[in-house]
């Protein structure tokens, strides 16, 4: 059978839809694999659902919030690295001429 999608090409669900996955698992007593058979997902697909659904609950950082705080840490680090950099140069600078100081 043909796939409209090429190998290796990832398939894309929204978040109505995982939500929904999720809430068919709870409702199951958390049977996830008759619940992926029936939805035509895999098996881990769901499970890392219901496991992102269940750590989220508990307060855990979503996957949007950890690459949040991801691009942040980096920004930061760029920020101290032009601090430090600048700092030298104004000590460089004021230091090195007597007529500075």
């Amino acid at each position: 059978m043909p796939s409209s999608r090429s190998r290796g090409e990832r398939r894309k669900f929204t978040k109505e839809f995982k939500a929904e996955a999720v809430a068919l698992v709870e409702a199951s007593g958390g049977k996830i694999a008759p619940v992926a058979r029936e939805l035509g997902i895999y098996d881990s697909t769901l499970g890392n659902w219901v496991r992102q659904a269940r750590e989220e609950a508990e307060g855990a950082p979503t996957a949007e919030e950890r690459a949040e705080i991801r691009d942040l840490r980096r920004e930061l680090e760029r920020v101290r690295r032009e601090r430090d950099i600048l700092g030298k140069a104004v000590a460089y600078f004021s230091g090195s001429d007597p007529r500075n100081g």
